[in-house]
């Protein structure tokens, strides 16, 4: 059985007011010895149990380390990374995201001891009026500095920017943008800024304190990255990803291609198979899988973290160790959820998986011919794909592709 690991370490030396993260910055070193023995009982209960489900063996392809800030840490990882280890595909991908304060050669010798073979930093703006709005603890030189060192010890390495954020014009976005390239980064993501409820940008955008930009303005830094890293040899491979050959982020594929993860930790998700229950399988025998979170607040993640459980099935193990299932879903939230995802990547939507989950055959509806007609949408095989320039409005396009089932 290959998965995907997920691991978040919720832990911030600073809250900027934009992250909707699972996180916090009250904290001590017994309650991070705590979260991290309970991350290792997590890992060892759900790894046996899926084990014992299915009769294999699990490996993961992939480890990525998000938070919050997992920089943090080092040595505080070992025991967790031994029994990962037991489990890893050779090869496997392990990704630390880190901010830019917390990145000096002690740390990346850690790190890359560890095993650990990709970085993700945060850079979010290399302007100085956009890292004192965005509440960015570093400056542009400490972050070029950072991604300089990363580059030099563990080479496959993300840059974080945000596109959207208040006084930004366009030309901040242009320089960001070509900052980027001649940076050598070999990967990007690239996030619009979005005002989430529990924040304090989501609590002044309410007020009317601040104004979120204009969907023309957001399309524009759409185009612009586009054209840019285009032209400086970065493949498209996501609405928010752009790598260089052979840099792509194996991990992020799982989530796009609807493959399964296991997450453990606060505010993790994970997306593991749920066997062979009649209301998880769709009329081919596809199996939709189970969606399931963990509690936010790492004080009460911890509280509902047993040391043993006593459940067979999935989901009661699941429960047992805290979580909570998305009892919600069926074969329709479950299509839903892939054609979303897939039609903003390169990879675009298989339709014979749709199919297999739908029971019905692809009969693209007028729109959809169109798109074809004019080629910003194309059939290769079962594939269906679109051009990039249309992956920014993939909600119109995902109703029309879900009613064409």
């Amino acid at each position: 059985m290959r998965l995907g690991l997920y691991i978040h370490i919720p832990f911030c030396s600073f809250l900027c007011h934009y992250c909707d993260f699972a996180k916090t910055a009250n904290y001590d070193s017994i309650l991070v010895q705590d979260y991290f023995s309970a991350l290792l009982n997590q890992f060892r209960v759900l790894t046996r149990h899926l084990e014992q489900m299915s009769g294999r063996p699990v490996s993961f392809s992939s480890v990525y380390f998000g938070g919050g800030t997992p920089g943090l840490f080092t040595t505080e990882y070992t025991s967790l990374l031994n029994a990962v280890y037991e489990h890893l595909d050779p090869g496997a991908e392990i990704t630390m995201e880190c901010n830019p304060k917390n990145l000096n050669q002690n740390a990346l010798d850690a790190w890359k001891g560890m095993g650990v073979n990709r970085l993700s930093i945060g850079v979010q703006t290399l302007h100085k009026k956009g890292l004192e709005i965005l509440t960015r603890d570093h400056d542009a030189s400490t972050a070029l500095r950072a991604l300089e060192l990363a580059m030099h010890a563990i080479p496959s390495v993300n840059m974080d920017l945000i596109y959207g954020w208040p006084g930004q014009d366009a030309d901040d976005w242009v320089s960001d943008l070509h900052q980027l390239v001649n940076s050598g980064v070999p990967h990007a993501s690239l996030y619009s800024l979005t005002y989430e409820d529990r924040t304090p940008f989501g609590r002044m955008a309410r007020r009317g304190k601040v104004r979120p930009a204009a969907d023309e303005a957001l399309v524009d830094r759409y185009v612009a990255a586009r054209e840019i890293l285009g032209a400086a040899g970065f493949e498209h491979d996501e609405v928010s990803n752009w790598a260089r050959s052979k840099f792509t982020c194996r991990h992020n594929w799982l989530y796009w291609d609807f493959k399964h993860f296991l997450g453990i930790g606060a505010g993790a998700h994970g997306f593991l198979p749920a066997g062979t229950s009649a209301e998880a399988m769709a009329p081919d025998g596809v199996d939709i899988g189970m969606r399931y979170s963990f509690p936010r607040d790492v004080r009460t993640f911890l509280r509902r973290a047993p040391d043993s459980v006593i459940s067979e099935s999935l989901t009661s193990v699941v429960r047992e160790l805290g979580g909570e299932i998305d009892e919600g879903r069926d074969l329709d939230s479950a299509l839903i959820e892939y054609v979303g995802g897939a039609l903003r990547t390169r990879h675009g939507i298989d339709l014979s998986l749709c199919e297999k989950i739908t029971g019905q055959v692809f009969s693209p509806r007028p729109v959809v011919v169109e798109a074809l007609k004019r080629g910003i949408a194309w059939r290769d095989g079962p594939r269906l794909r679109f051009d990039p320039a249309e992956w920014f409005r993939e909600n119109s396009w995902a109703s029309e592709v879900l009613l064409s089932f």
